[in-house]
């Protein structure tokens, strides 16, 4: 197991990281990404954040700059499966009709012709936002599915398509020290019961396409950073770019969770092989 992500900076020209549980640890900035972020590059490697966030990309490069992370400083370009959810939207012609679940993104819908119907009788398709409920004057995060699961066996009932532009299954919020769930936990309920969902994200190879579009790299010289096993490893994999994996966040409490003594060895029971395993960034 490597120390750090630095261990590998001749290797590879490009850094792609994920966010949560990598860089930022749901109340902090993980120990050292800072330090690291910049010596990447100092060292001319370009460093992509590319996070299944339903942020805007504009959106997500002020969040960063919140927590402490300066585009041009600590990295050179932030994607999101917002962005690309959005830039999907906008090109359809299709005037659908969709009805949003939980919390609210209306960003992703700006210039589409897409009519945002509250009624899901009337709905074409339910957009998955974040899977919080307003109370107390904050949308507040759950650490389980079962205030959503009578609304999604409706929507199943109503033979409803969901487009889930997060699928991760859980992340690290203020809210709590354990990680919460998230749309992608959402969709695979859903899925269970037997319905359909539609995908943007990691795992999925669009999103790869979308953040190396501007990227010249051969693909042996790009690294994907992530602490999630099913999303971050698994999608640059299959994309056919090397990966490392961080014990700073999911794959790493799923490993404790499951008792597993090591990570090699819970990685080989899920059969998800990362090309390196490292303590953090």
């Amino acid at each position: 197991m490597l120390d750090n992500i630095l261990c590998l900076k001749e290797k590879f020209d490009v850094f792609i990281l994920d966010v949560y549980g990598v860089i930022w640890g749901g109340k902090e900035p993980i120990k050292g990404a800072l330090e690291t972020m910049q010596d990447l590059k100092k060292a001319q490697k370009k460093v992509i954040l590319l996070s299944n966030s339903t942020l805007r990309q504009k959106q997500a490069e002020e969040f960063q700059a919140q927590k402490g992370f300066i585009k041009g400083v600590h990295y050179d370009e932030v994607y999101t499966s917002g962005e690309l959810v959005y830039d999907t939207f906008s090109h359809d012609k299709r005037k659908l009709k969709y009805y949003t679940f939980a919390r609210p993104n209306p960003e992703v819908f700006q210039n589409s012709p897409y009519q945002e119907v509250f009624n899901p009788e009337q709905a074409d398709f339910v957009y998955l936002g974040a899977p919080q409920t307003f109370e107390n004057s904050y949308w507040k995060d759950h650490l389980n599915i079962e205030h959503f699961e009578k609304q999604l066996k409706q929507f199943y009932q109503l033979d409803l398509p969901l487009i889930c532009a997060n699928p991760d299954l859980r992340a690290y919020e203020d809210q709590y020290d354990e990680s919460v769930i998230r749309q992608g936990t959402i969709a695979r309920y859903y899925e269970d019961l037997g319905g359909d969902v539609e995908y943007f994200g990691k795992p999925y190879p669009l999103i790869f396409d979308f953040a190396l579009q501007n990227t010249q790299a051969p693909d042996n010289k790009i690294l994907m950073v992530g602490d999630t096993l099913e999303t971050d490893i698994l999608g640059a994999k299959t994309y056919g770019i090397k990966t490392a994996l961080v014990m700073t966040g999911i794959a790493r409490d799923h490993m404790k969770e499951e008792e597993f003594s090591s990570m090699e060895e819970y990685c080989k029971e899920v059969q998800i092989i990362p090309d390196y395993i490292v303590k953090t960034i």
